[in-house]
């Protein structure tokens, strides 16, 4: 992939649509200001644009206290075009169709039946994308690209998934080369985390954050992490693997990943669940009419009516969790951390124990606030990130500088 100069129309109209879409409505005045290039410039630009289908006229500006003519007001047109988004979870596989900004038009869930190998899962991704392409009626031309999350380990410069532990034999497949050739769509791969943390950046809780750090808590536990404003990818993708820094040195129970003691052993959710199962066959407290065994959505419930086997194995859970985020801390001091994942449903006393194992852990001395919360984004969070993927690195947004100086790279 090489680099191509780029003209210095193309520059502000780019720049000219990433204020749009950062401060929409807005004026062409406001523009002009903000760019600081004059007004006849700026409106040849953005008829230009309006011709394009990329912005739209909104309506008019309230009048101000001197009277005058309203402006009108533009907006970027999100329905300019669509992506295709991905999330290879190890339970379901869910697809979806965003507008330009990640606002899902449609989704369908699949199961992913990860035991089956690569290729078939591979081949449920190609059936589903091409099910909802059919199902939302637009031609493949109006989809701009495909962006799919993946757990594990990810080269995203590549579009490889060099290791993925929670997928049977997910060792350096070349997804994007694959996806790519079976559907015919520019398509970018990176780590399910990352999305996450992407996706929180833009539309979450970390708008407005330069530096914070995301847990995902399900399976396994993962993470994204923004430091000075950039994602921290680190060599091959290696950045950031908090659930596999050694943490328990005492432990037998073998990680997915090949090592022992890893904090993904003692937190997951599938560790949570075997602890509590093992607790009733050595205890008659617990009985669940015909039920051998409990099953995650067993435990929220029984966690909310405070049975005492599961809240001491729950809460069990959320200091080794508090742990795992204190060292997070300790190594990236984020502003805020986000919890993703399985977690969440187990309501704000888990959280509360999370904050106190932080605070027990992290310089206690310090008497430090740590900003720990719950995401809000709910259970797209990941398509909505790898939605974003796709509209970076086609608009490529993110290389201009608004202010003195234009970095710009036009991808072939």
């Amino acid at each position: 992939m090489r680099e191509k100069a780029i003209s210095l129309k193309e520059i502000n109209k780019k720049n000219i649509l990433k204020v749009i879409i950062n401060r929409s409505p807005i004026s062409r005045a406001e523009v002009s200001r903000l760019l600081r290039t004059s007004r006849p410039t700026i409106s040849a630009y953005i008829n230009d644009l309006i011709e394009d289908n990329m912005i739209k006229e909104v309506g008019k500006s309230e009048s101000s206290s001197l009277g005058g003519k309203r402006a009108t007001l533009l907006e970027f047109n999100s329905r300019a075009g669509y992506i295709l988004g991905i999330m290879i979870g190890v339970k379901t596989i869910r697809i979806a169709v965003t507008d330009l900004l990640s606002n899902v038009v449609e989704i369908i869930k699949v199961p992913t039946e990860e035991w089956l190998g690569t290729e078939a899962v591979i081949n449920k991704i190609v059936r589903g994308s091409k099910e909802i392409i059919k199902k939302v009626q637009f031609d493949k031309q109006n989809i701009i690209g495909i962006g799919i999350g993946v757990p594990g380990l990810v080269y995203s410069k590549e579009g490889t998934v060099i290791f993925s532990p929670n997928l049977t034999g997910w060792t350096n497949i070349n997804l994007k080369e694959i996806v790519e050739e079976k559907i015919g769509l520019p398509t970018f791969i990176e780590n399910e985390c990352w999305v996450q943390a992407r996706a929180e950046k833009l539309y979450g809780l970390a708008k407005g954050s330069k530096n914070f750090f995301c847990i995902e808590t399900g399976v396994g536990i993962g993470s994204g992490v923004f430091i000075n404003d950039r994602l921290l990818v680190g060599n091959k993708g290696m950045a950031g693997e908090i659930g596999h820094v050694t943490t328990n040195l005492g432990g037998n129970k073998p990680c997915h990943c090949g090592n022992v003691g890893c904090l993904e052993t003692l937190c997951s959710v599938i560790t949570l669940t075997e602890n509590v199962n093992k607790d009733i066959q050595n205890s008659s407290k617990l009985v669940i009419k015909g039920k051998g065994e409990v099953s995650l959505t067993d435990l929220y419930k029984l966690y909310r009516e405070d049975n005492k086997i599961v809240a001491m194995r729950v809460e069990e859970n959320a200091r080794y969790l508090g742990i795992g985020i204190s060292n997070a801390i300790k190594i990236f001091n984020p502003e805020i951390v986000i919890i993703h994942g399985e977690v969440i449903k187990f309501g704000e006393k888990y959280l509360n124990i999370v904050r106190e194992s932080v605070t027990k852990n992290t310089f206690p001395k310090v008497k430090d606030f740590y900003n720990i919360q719950f995401s809000k984004l709910g259970e797209n969070v990941g398509l909505i990130g790898a939605t974003s993927i796709v509209f970076e690195n086609i608009f490529n947004l993110d290389s201009l500088n608004v202010t003195d100086e234009y970095l710009v790279k036009k991808i072939l």
